[in-house]
């Protein structure tokens, strides 16, 4: 396990901007030794600055995690210049608000590379050092919509519900190999994510209700670095509702449809 992240090497995807920032951030302000990775060099190079003006340790890598032939070599060339890596933060993430009849097989493919496929193979490559060295911790920011999925979210729950699965199969080899594995499971979050995201609904594509901030996100995340939990909801509140839709799916199925069918959501 890790503890502390004082002194660790840290890799975190999706560095440029949002909780992937707030993260990288916090951990150098804690004494991490941060590895950024994004494909915003303009972002990276930003965020060495502003680490760099408080005195932390940071350097980054421009990588499109969309591009399994530059996700494959990433964790053997970081350990190669950097050292071993302690920590793996797979923040990353794009989304996509469309129909199932709106979207296309490019759309899903793109999201799978990076939301899924690219943590996948970050977790596997990062947790072989890991296992030799009976030491370290991974984890894998997922979203509330891996538990349910909502209208015109169908590719985006599906990559999130990936990696919740991927994540719990992970988490059980890992133990026995003393890595610790945390999923995280945000709710909306105040970033550039919804901007940068593809959107072929009707209506724009934005945080609602009730909206998290990159910074409380990465405080949390700090938080089970320093002491390791399997899952971390950034809110309260879904225990219950995830614990319902366990509990009786075909209530919440109904009670989601009459919600949605009423505010139009997800007609094209």
């Amino acid at each position: 396990m890790i503890g502390s992240p004082e002194g660790r090497r840290a890799l975190v995807t999706g560095a440029a901007a949002g909780i992937g920032r707030a993260t990288a951030l916090a951990l150098a302000a804690a004494g991490a030794l941060v590895e950024a990775v994004d494909r915003d060099e303009a972002g990276l190079a930003s965020l060495v600055d502003e680490i760099g003006a408080g005195g932390g340790s940071v350097r980054y890598r421009v990588v499109d995690l969309g591009c399994p032939a530059e996700v494959e070599p990433l964790v053997a060339c970081v350990e190669a210049e950097a050292g071993p890596i302690d920590l793996l933060l797979n923040v990353a993430g794009i989304g996509l608000r469309a129909s199932v009849l709106q979207m296309t097989p490019d759309d899903l493919r793109r999201l799978f590379e990076v939301n899924f496929f690219a943590a996948a193979t970050l977790c596997r490559d990062t947790l072989r050092g890991m296992s030799e060295r009976r030491r370290g911790h991974i984890i894998n920011v997922s979203s509330a919509a891996a538990r349910r999925g909502l209208p015109s979210m169908s590719a985006y729950a599906a990559t999130k519900g990936a990696l919740h699965g991927f994540t719990q199969s992970l988490r059980l080899e890992a133990r026995r190999l003393g890595v610790a594995v945390t999923e995280v499971l945000p709710i909306s979050t105040r970033t550039r994510f919804f901007d940068s995201a593809t959107n072929r609904a009707a209506r724009p594509y934005q945080p609602r209700g009730l909206v998290q901030s990159p910074e409380y996100v990465a405080r949390r995340i700090l938080a089970c670095i320093r002491r390791p939990v399997a899952e971390l909801h950034t809110t309260p509140f879904l225990r219950p509702i995830f614990g319902l839709d366990a509990l009786a799916p075909n209530l919440v199925e109904r009670l989601a449809a009459w919600h949605y069918g009423r505010s139009g959501e997800g007609e094209k």
